[in-house]
């Protein structure tokens, strides 16, 4: 029965029969006519780094505060907040699995304590290379199960 009742409300929410409701901005303003934001600018400094910018948050919508706020209601707004993001979380992913490759290398190759203070540079520069694909080598080491060890290879404290 809860099979059922699953599938029914899978195929209900995916059919679209229950209306996405559209959200009405009605607290936001254009920058230009809040009073809280014409305030900021008459009492900003004039020099190019105040002005400049205050011209053109003129254009956005702005709160009670007299702040600009973004809103992402359109696709391309949303694509401004999201490159940044994709990548941001792609160069720290890079990071992190070029320090991973180097750690798993120098563990095959013996005396990982010293190669931890003297960092093998030429080892070095080829995981930083090899980890441009990091993606990739994530998503095939996690099919292969070598991505993450098993819970009796990880080392538990007595304390």
């Amino acid at each position: 029965m809860k099979r059922i009742f699953t599938l029914v409300l899978v195929i209900i929410l995916w059919l679209g029969i229950i209306t996405s409701a559209l959200a009405e901005n009605t607290t936001l303003v254009p920058c230009a006519e809040s009073s809280a934001f014409v305030e900021r600018v008459q009492n900003a400094p004039d020099s190019y780094y105040t002005t400049k910018p205050l011209k053109a948050y003129s254009q956005l919508l702005c709160g009670e505060d007299g702040l600009p706020h973004l809103v992402l209601d359109r696709l391309s707004l949303a694509l401004d907040v999201l490159i940044p993001i994709v990548i941001f979380l792609y160069i720290a992913g890079w990071i992190g699995w070029t320090g991973r490759s180097y750690l798993r290398a120098i563990q095959k190759l013996g005396s990982p304590e010293e190669k931890e203070l003297f960092i093998d540079l030429p080892l070095f520069v080829k995981c930083m290379i090899l980890a441009f694909l990091w993606p990739a080598s994530a998503v095939q080491e996690f099919i292969s199960g070598d991505l993450v060890n098993k819970d009796e290879e990880i080392p538990i404290s007595i304390r």
